[in-house]
């Protein structure tokens, strides 16, 4: 396959979406489902593909006709998706355009699934048309619209994924077979003119590439990202990108063992010395690829035992500080979020739950005390058995310490039974309203345990239990 046609239309095609797009604009998502009058249907998509936080961008509310209509402003193309009930719903959304969409039928997740952390929502590229735009643009031709094209190729793309990159590592791949395979997916859409997709098939055909020749991490690197533009946007890219830099570190290591780079990452923090090295011995000249790896391996690095975790917010402050890229800024501030959330000394994920009396109670109203945050159920074993340690420790330490537990059951009544037959003396609040405090707690036993200072901030994060005793830890805390 000749590489460099591929790449000069490629080129063209980027420096064609560099003209006139330097500005938002207006995109809006309609439709009618009358299954979901008087919902409120939100809209996100990711601030980032490296931690995939999810940021809001539209709100609307269906009518009692079923009517909705969702506007948002858009710099560039981008997915865009929804949570409803069981379903992750998405589209690529261009800035300008007006889509109709067809929603799923409504089916709502059950308590089980909200607490199941193995459980995975549908996946729904939405139903849609193009019907209109928001100022001087032009409808796509009726086989140019991105989601259509997108769709399309991936109905070619993934059997051929599934045979030749899925199987790689069982079966001998006909690297004649493969050639054939890239140059049929190819065939249907050479003519295309959309930027955006160019991009998506041939990052989707370096994924290939990669698994199914064989192809070595640097001859990746050197076709696919060294003098090429970052598409922080484009999932195709992202997911190659996050393939090809997994563990970067580690293997430029092994291959420059002089260049003492786990002493200039932990003990110097040096990211100058850093971005030296990466330019000079990795040959990434590109800031925004080099600054893209550097965050991808500071993140991920704060969770490896091998690092210093000091040192990696440290590098993190650093790139923040130095670098020129707005997008990268913001990659900082959702990294830094998301690493120290559940650390001693920040303030913890905030909630508003319902108690057995149905009174929302917010964390921020034990504000100015020390709080044991507990998190639970009715029918654990485990659970069932502290509850009477923590009967114990309510009597011995109700003036200096508030009991809440957050109950991960199946239905609020559960709560309520569990509240009137056992009458235990401190608050217990019921999930069920805002079931997304399990993942921002990091959730993965019953029962989990936290300090809370009395100034908001996490002191303990997990924190002991009853009767690992919770009791003398606390109080030789409150003699330092």
């Amino acid at each position: 396959m000749n590489k460099l046609l591929p790449r000069i239309i490629l080129l063209l095609s980027c420096l064609l979406w560099g003209i006139g797009t330097t500005s938002a604009a207006t995109a809006k998502i309609t439709g009618i489902s009358t299954e979901y009058a008087g919902d409120s249907l939100v809209f996100f998509s990711y601030s980032n593909m490296i931690t995939f936080n999810e940021k809001e961008i539209a709100f609307c509310t269906v009518n009692d006709s079923g009517f909705f209509e969702c506007t948002f402003q858009l710099d560039e193309p981008m997915l865009v998706f929804s949570h409803l009930g069981i379903y992750n719903c998405y589209l690529y959304a261009e800035p300008g355009m007006v889509y109709d969409v067809r929603l799923p039928l409504k089916r709502q997740k059950s308590l089980a699934d909200e607490v199941n952390q193995f459980f995975e929502e549908t996946s729904v590229h939405l139903s849609l048309k193009v019907t209109g735009t928001t100022g001087e643009y032009s409808l796509p031709g009726k086989n140019e619209e991105l989601n259509f094209l997108i769709h399309a190729f991936n109905d070619y793309f993934y059997p051929y994924y599934y045979k030749f990159a899925v199987n790689a590592y069982t079966d001998r791949i006909d690297q004649k077979e493969l050639k054939n395979a890239i140059d049929n997916l190819q065939s249907p859409f050479k003519d295309i003119r959309s930027p955006f997709f160019s991009v998506y098939m041939d990052y989707r055909l370096g994924l290939l590439n990669h698994y199914g020749n064989q192809v070595s991490n640097q001859r990746i690197i050197e076709d696919y990202f060294l003098d090429r533009p970052v598409r922080h946007q484009n999932p195709a890219y992202m997911e190659l990108f996050n393939e090809i830099f997994n563990n970067f570190f580690d293997l430029f290591i092994e291959q420059h063992p002089k260049r003492n780079l786990p002493v200039v990452l932990n003990r110097d923090k040096d990211y100058a010395r850093l971005n030296e090295i990466l330019v000079r011995d990795a040959s990434l000249r590109n800031d925004s690829l080099r600054e893209l790896i550097m965050l991808k391996e500071f993140f991920e690095g704060f969770y490896d035992q091998k690092n210093i975790r000091a040192s990696m917010l440290q590098l993190l402050d650093s790139l923040q500080l130095n670098t020129s890229i707005d997008i990268h800024k913001n990659m900082v501030r959702d990294m830094m979020l998301e690493i120290t959330r559940l650390l001693p000394g920040y303030e913890p994920p905030d909630f508003a739950l319902y108690d057995h009396d149905s009174t929302l109670v917010h964390l921020s109203d034990y504000q100015g005390a020390y709080i044991y945050l507990i998190f639970c159920n009715s029918f654990s074993y485990y659970c069932v058995k502290e509850y009477e340690y923590l009967k114990i420790l309510q009597q011995r330490l109700q003036d200096r310490l508030k009991i809440l537990t957050i109950l991960v059951d199946d239905s609020f009544q559960s709560m309520q039974d569990l509240m009137k037959n056992n009458n235990y003396p401190w608050t217990f609040l019921h999930f069920s309203n805002q079931p997304q405090v399990i993942d921002d707690y990091d959730i993965q036993t019953y029962p989990s345990y936290f300090l809370i200072g009395p100034e908001g901030k996490l002191v303990l994060s997990p924190a002991p239990s009853p009767a690992e005793n919770f009791e003398a830890t606390f109080k030789q805390l409150q003699i330092q």
